[in-house]
């Protein structure tokens, strides 16, 4: 009988336990996927959040600005494929699913456009001051009290009244986004529900002016959306049950209520007299007349502009239209990535100024669109005063001509001298000596001095990426991201 318990020494050659390959399927098993229980931690499988899951359902993990920046690798250049599709539209009839006016609008739109070629100059200068909000000797001041306050409260004081004033200066816009969501709405509702949807909806007075209406109009509005509007239609959601489309527009229409209420002008006028409780600010507006605050804001350079510059809004509502089928089926597509290229460029990851300008000069449509940032340096106080009062300026200008070509134009500008590379079209190569002379020559009647001046072709468009390193930093952009 063999003795168990007593301790002996192995033969050795009998053990084969290192001979044993185990199987690496039941190691790390690769199909083998565990239930999911929050209440405990598991061993890990073969689960991954991040692949194996539809397109649609994959978990993002890149950070909204990731998102912006390859948006930007991917959007189209608008000054090569606008005018394409203006071009196509000019003088066409009517045709099957295409809006019976469109053509009409794309018409009265190219004839808006019609400038002299001195009148370029003012136009741009328009187009540059309907882009930017605060422009102007009072946001100038604000500025500088931002700047030199170190009171966390009047900052906030600021900014705070500053979303009162674009809430109010956007709130023709803003009513108008609630009567389309309105529509929206009424679509998808059942007949005797839409009935009483359209009965309060009959109270609202749509007065699409810059300021949404007179203080009595905005504060009946008000009335009828929060007190009428919004709770039957979130009645209605609950008792069908319908938490798609209908939904998110009626969420998104509350968003744009709360927004058309933060801008009444009594919340404007008390915001910013409750800035007055600070010395820095009475130091800097020493003598102001607050009661006439609504007056300085009206006779800024950017409402001056706004107010003439008709020919922008014409082409957002061609895009709109287009983006929305009433071009054709056909053409909805590229009108919906132009769109997306329109708002993308007004990202608050942009910090560059975005302006585009349509022209038509003796019957010769040209479009261009730019880009600049007026402090490529990134320390603009201090690299100004080091130049003599000058930033670095950086720009990029793509624009095409009709029966010319495309363009490309990349600038830099600091202490009246300048760097400049432009792509030509081919068939302007010859002529790229004579390019070169004039261009030096325009620059130099402005007394700028040409530092560098390179001539390239126009075959592979100049990426906004590669002109403007700084996006990629985030430095001079308003975070988001969630």
């Amino acid at each position: 009988m063999p003795n168990i318990l007593k301790v002996t020494t192995p033969t050795t050659g009998y053990d084969n336990m290192n001979n044993v390959k185990a199987n690496p399927e039941l190691q790390n098993p690769v199909n083998v996927q565990g239930a999911v229980n929050p209440a405990k931690v598991v061993k890990p499988d073969a689960r991954s959040d991040a692949s194996g899951q539809p397109d649609d359902m994959r978990f993002q993990f890149e950070t909204n600005f990731d998102t912006f920046v390859q948006q930007l690798k991917n959007m189209p250049v608008l000054a090569e494929e606008l005018p394409k599709l203006l071009n196509e539209f000019a003088g066409m009839t009517v045709e099957s699913g295409m809006g019976s006016g469109f053509a009409a609008e794309v018409a009265e739109f190219l004839k808006m456009i019609n400038v002299s070629p001195e009148n370029i100059g003012s136009l741009l200068k328009a187009q540059v001051q309907s882009s930017v909000r605060y422009t102007g000797a009072f946001f100038a001041l604000l500025r500088r009290v931002l700047s030199e306050t170190q009171s966390v409260e009047l900052k906030n004081g600021i900014l705070n009244f500053l979303k009162k004033y674009t809430d109010m200066a956007e709130g023709g816009n803003v009513l108008s986004d609630i009567q389309r969501d309105m529509n929206e709405i009424r679509q998808r509702m059942m007949p005797k529900a839409r009935e009483q949807a359209e009965h309060f909806e009959q109270r609202m007075i749509y007065n699409t002016d810059s300021g949404g209406g007179t203080p009595e109009q905005k504060a009946e509005n008000l009335r009828t959306l929060k007190s009428d509007l919004l709770p039957y239609l979130n009645s209605y959601i609950s008792k069908t049950h319908d938490r798609g489309v209908l939904r998110d527009t009626v969420a998104h229409m509350a968003d744009l209520t709360g927004r058309y209420e933060n801008g009444q002008s009594e919340g404007v006028l008390k915001a910013f007299e409750k800035l007055f409780d600070y010395q820095t600010m009475q130091q800097y507006f020493q003598g102001f007349d607050i009661g006439k605050l609504f007056d300085v804001l009206a006779g800024t350079e950017y409402e001056k502009a706004i107010q003439q510059n008709q020919e922008m809004g014409k082409l957002a509502d061609i895009i709109r239209k287009g983006a929305s089928g009433e071009a054709g089926p056909e053409n909805s597509q590229a009108f919906m990535r132009i769109m997306e290229a329109v708002v993308l460029n007004e990202s608050v990851y942009m910090p560059v100024l975005h302006v585009m300008m349509p022209v038509c000069v003796d019957g010769q449509m040209m479009f261009s669109e730019m880009w600049v940032d007026p402090d490529a340096d990134g320390n603009g106080g201090e690299q100004a005063r080091e130049s003599g009062g000058q930033r670095n300026i950086r720009g990029l200008v793509k624009f095409d001509i009709e029966d010319l070509g495309f363009f490309d134009m990349f600038f830099s500008y600091g202490r009246e001298r300048v760097s400049m590379q432009i792509n030509i079209p081919d068939g302007l190569e010859e002529d790229s000596r004579k390019i070169q002379e004039d261009i030096r020559r325009i620059l130099s009647e402005h007394s700028i001095e040409t530092e560098e001046l390179v001539l390239g072709k126009s075959n592979i468009s100049i990426p906004i990426t590669e002109a403007f390193p700084r996006l990629r930093e985030r430095k001079n952009s308003i975070n988001v991201s969630v």
